[in-house]
């Protein structure tokens, strides 16, 4: 059995000496000389116990064995060399896995633009997206099944850590024949009459529940519970069932027959990068510096 600590380059030495039929010639190609790269081949060839090459005046050819033993090497060296390379770009964060979860719309916004520019420069790196609420992330995070979130607030725990990326108003989303559905902005007390739709999902509560406490002159106002999603409510706000109070991010065109109105005097909502520290995934960090960036490039051109 030949040493299995055996140098790999000696076994590249063999495979360019059967490509180029000469010892000289292979030397030549990677700039050894021609005695370093013999010495190597017959070592190797001591080492496995057999002959390789058919050594004469006319040249270097294989032997039959050898013939034999370069090709099946020359697979497993390919194969070695792609483990390799793929190991260093898991290392560096060029390729591998990111389970991200949002707090946030993807319809539109910084987080959208964020997501697609990374794609584009990062192809390699397989992106998992999952909606979650402020507590569903952390706690996702804390047990492993994320290895980034973005969320509307820090989180509790000291396991995890954060960066501020960028802000986002909150906004009303109402039918298109609302009576302020034109308006620049809306104030609390113009929403105390309306039908204030909350969802069951606990993502959509992290902005409903902050907007109940804040209504002026309401101890009990309008509510209506729906057990749907963001798209679904957009729905209901578009048949008239009420309003509902989310991030800029999810306004868009697509939705017909909705308005969407910031509300007036309202300090923008701080999203936050969240991540384990314990995490080892490779692709985080290189994943924060480029959203860092881009919050960068997206502060001044919001500016």
């Amino acid at each position: 059995m030949p040493d299995l600590a055996l140098d790999l380059r000696y076994l590249s030495y063999a495979i360019l000496v059967a490509e180029h039929g000469s010892f000289r010639a292979a030397a030549e190609s990677i700039d050894l000389a021609q005695s370093t790269v013999s010495r190597r081949v017959q070592l190797l060839e001591r080492r496995l116990g057999v002959t390789l090459f058919e050594r004469g005046r006319n040249g270097t050819r294989l032997t039959p064995l050898g013939e034999r033993f370069v090709r099946s090497a020359a697979l497993g060296a390919e194969q070695l060399r792609l483990a390799i390379s793929d190991a260093r770009k898991v290392r560096r964060g060029e390729t591998g896995e990111l389970r991200i979860g949002t707090g946030t719309s993807l319809a539109s916004g910084f987080l959208a633009e964020l997501l697609a520019r990374y794609r584009a420069v990062y192809p390699l790196i397989d992106l998992r997206l999952e909606e979650v609420s402020n507590h569903q992330g952390e706690a996702h995070l804390l047990r492993g099944n994320l290895d980034i979130a973005f969320l509307t607030v820090e989180p509790c725990s000291k396991r995890c850590k954060s960066v501020p990326l960028w802000r986002e108003r909150i906004i009303i989303a109402m039918p298109g024949d609302h009576p302020f559905a034109h308006a620049q902005d809306i104030g609390w007390s113009e929403l105390s009459r309306d039908v204030l739709i909350l969802s069951k999902n606990e993502q959509e509560c992290d902005f409903g529940r902050p907007l109940l406490k804040k209504l002026d002159g309401c101890s009990a106002p309008n509510v209506a519970v729906y057990g749907v999603g963001r798209d679904s409510i957009l729905g209901l706000v578009s048949g008239g069932f009420g309003i509902f109070a989310t991030l800029e991010s999810t306004a868009t065109d697509v939705q017909k027959n909705v308005a969407f109105v910031p509300l007036a005097d309202e300090a923008a909502v701080q999203l936050y990068a969240v991540w384990g520290a314990n995490d080892r995934n490779p692709a985080i960090q290189p994943f924060l510096d480029f959203a860092e960036a881009h919050s960068t490039d997206w502060s001044k051109r919001q500016a």
